[in-house]
């Protein structure tokens, strides 16, 4: 029987400190190179979120412009072209007619609704809005109102109201609204209006709301970037709507037909219009930026609509050509 083998104490039983910083170097490289990994992954899904939420707010700003811009001159059926318009509300109600139901300024100074605008161009929208409510009652041009059954847009006095059969339209301003035995009463007394309807409305006639929406681009107090607004002016300053935020610039061009075959020849900024009535289109273009400015690794110059600005956000600019519809056959 053989004896076990003593143990040689010359062996090695450890790590020399060779192999062990050899080991140490690799395992750091390694590290580094799942850091960097990470960073790099981290900073991919950044750009992406950032790019995806430009693209969502581009996209809600373009739909929400697009419906009033479309819907310029609006009055429940046909055009402006094809009926009779009377406004009898006193000043500061503005005539609605076709040369001003759709207006631009480029890059106006100042503020609007109290918000300060930052320099892009604005547009102005005359347009009815709201539910078809039809008429009952009172419908001669004489009566200082008109009646509905049912008040689902909540009139309410000093509102500015149209009424139109399509041939005729009358905008006045209300004066009180009385409910009595299910008939709403909507009254137009000459403390607010000058002059009777012209029109004589069957119950076929409908009332709506007059709005003049002016979309701008204007500093947020609270948070000091820019965003686009939307404030409703019918009658007064308006109150100012943020839609969308990092909203920076807005320009806006329209589409002039210049020979009456009912197509867009030329666009041009809104000082190189000189007939509002041939304006049958709209050129959009928004610049929208990332919420954080830490975005891009270094900071970029971009110039648009005339204006510069450099830092680190990521910014595209969005375009699209609007058609109004109730100025096409």
């Amino acid at each position: 029987m053989k004896s076990a083998p003593k143990p040689s104490f010359g062996r090695q039983l450890g790590m020399t400190i060779v192999e062990l910083m050899i080991s140490m170097t690799i395992g750091l490289v390694i590290l580094g190179a799942v850091g960097a990994l990470f960073i790099n992954v981290q900073h991919s899904a950044r750009n992406a979120d950032s790019m995806s939420r430009i693209q969502e707010n581009a996209r809600f700003a373009v739909e929400l412009m697009a419906r009033d811009i479309r819907m310029a001159g609006y009055i429940g059926c046909g055009n402006l072209a094809s009926g009779t318009i009377n406004t009898i509300a006193n000043a500061p109600v503005p005539q609605l007619n076709a040369s001003n139901a759709i207006r631009g300024q480029d890059a106006p100074s100042g503020t609007i609704a109290g918000i300060t605008l930052v320099g892009g161009d604005t547009v102005t929208i005359m347009r009815g809005t709201g539910s078809d409510v039809h008429l009952v009652g009172n419908l001669v041009p004489s009566n200082a109102n008109i009646q509905i059954n049912s008040n689902p847009d909540n009139f309410a006095a000093d509102d500015v109201l149209m009424v139109t059969n399509c041939s005729n339209t009358d905008v006045f301003r209300a004066t009180n609204v009385s409910n009595s035995s299910g008939t709403i009463t909507l009254s137009h007394s000459s403390s607010s209006n000058t002059g009777n309807r012209i029109g004589t409305y069957g119950e076929d006639a409908f009332i709506m709301r007059l709005a003049r929406f002016v979309y701008f681009v204007g500093t947020n107090p609270d948070t000091n970037r820019p965003s686009l607004y939307r404030a409703n002016t019918i009658a007064s300053a308006g109150v100012a709507e943020e839609l969308v935020d990092n909203v920076e610039n807005m320009e806006i061009e329209y589409g002039v037909d210049t020979n009456n075959d009912n197509a867009a020849d030329e666009y041009r900024a809104a000082a190189a219009v000189t007939n509002w009535e041939s304006v049958i289109s709209v050129r959009l273009r928004l610049l929208v930026a990332s919420a954080d400015n830490n975005i891009l690794p270094a900071a970029q110059s971009h110039t648009f609509n005339g204006t510069t600005v450099s830092d680190r956000r990521m910014r595209q600019v969005f375009t699209t050509t609007i058609a109004i519809r109730n100025r096409l056959p």
